[in-house]
């Protein structure tokens, strides 16, 4: 499935090529980065008790340009978001929060299975975002 996505444009995946994600009801990523968030997510609960909190994946075209619309230059420009490829996710409770426990552990774990924080959105970055973290990207 993961292959049948990149067929298919930045925000312009079809949902039946997407998978959803067990602990965040409506989400759904490219099927690789979901299958790393189950694992990632397993790990997480291990440490802390609960579930990763998931606030956003996938973002189609128009839901693009919609949070562009209310973020302004904090938003990636519709059509180039990592959301828009399946790849991006942005959590709470906790990790949204740069120097808490939760973003720690997501510091020190991540990495382990593919998810990883961008430089630009780390906290001396261009745009800092303790929240977003992305699968499968380079920088």
């Amino acid at each position: 499935m993961a292959q049948a996505a990149k067929q298919y444009g930045n925000g312009q995946i079809p949902s039946s090529v997407l998978c959803g994600v067990s602990f965040a009801s409506g989400e759904k990523l490219r099927c690789d980065a979901a299958a790393a968030l189950e694992d990632l997510n397993r790990a997480f609960r291990s440490a802390f008790g609960r579930n990763l909190s998931l606030t956003d994946g996938y973002r189609s075209y128009s839901e693009q340009v919609a949070v562009s619309a209310s973020r302004g230059a904090l938003a990636a420009v519709p059509g180039t978001s990592n959301h828009g490829w399946g790849q991006a996710v942005d959590l709470s409770g906790g990790i949204q929060s740069f120097g808490s426990a939760e973003f720690s552990w997501m510091q020190a774990n991540a990495g382990k299975y593919g998810w990883k924080h961008p430089g630009w959105a780390q906290a001396g970055g261009s745009k800092p975002e303790p929240w977003h973290w992305e699968f499968g990207t380079s920088y």
